[in-house]
């Protein structure tokens, strides 16, 4: 059984994005830096485009 195929809701951009962004957050908060949710969402978002980009460049699919 694959990672995917044992938990498929990580697929799902909104459920990772909201996972990402409650874990992230809430380890910094521990740590005391005090960084705005929504900045550390706007964050998780971009690394999950970048992320999305280069997977598509490695597999031939250039978005244009």
């Amino acid at each position: 059984m694959t990672f995917y195929e044992k938990y498929p809701q990580l697929q799902e951009k909104a459920f990772l994005t909201q996972m990402l962004t409650e874990t992230v957050f809430t380890t910094m908060s521990l740590e005391d830096q005090q960084v705005p949710k929504d900045r550390v969402k706007e964050i998780v978002l971009s690394l999950l485009s970048d992320n999305e980009l280069e997977s598509n460049k490695l597999n031939g699919n250039q978005v244009s």
